[in-house]
């Protein structure tokens, strides 16, 4: 489990600045947004065809902004646990209004290893 952690630490850097266009991070936001509300939603009030839907509108919304803003490709396929725990992360670094900081940090850390392979 450590490992784990571990392995989670060095990965968060690397998922944000995948994720380093503003465009990107606003679709990511109301992706989880709405992918949140609808599952609550949906064992609520119970109507369990909105977990179809919430699931849908959070990996939608974020492939769009991968594919038009970011110009990427996911993580999602090769790291499956990682990225929805790292978009999990990203989402209450939004809320709480860390995700500036973290991004400078992780962009920092990007320059910094190509300085570093430069040498």
């Amino acid at each position: 489990m450590k490992k784990f952690i571990q392995e989670l630490g060095r990965f968060y850097p690397v998922y944000l600045r995948a994720h380093s266009d503003k465009s990107n991070q606003v679709l990511h936001f109301i992706g989880a947004t709405l992918f949140f509300t609808l599952l609550a939603l949906a064992f609520i009030i119970p109507q369990y065809w909105l977990i179809g839907i919430a699931i849908f509108t959070g990996y939608f919304l974020p492939g769009i902004g991968h594919r038009v803003f970011q110009h990427n490709d996911s993580f999602r396929a090769s790291k499956p646990v990682l990225c929805v725990l790292c978009a999990f992360r990203m989402y209450m670094d939004t809320l709480t209004f860390q995700i500036a900081k973290k991004m400078e940090k992780a962009m920092q850390t990007e320059e910094t290893h190509s300085n570093s392979s430069i040498s």
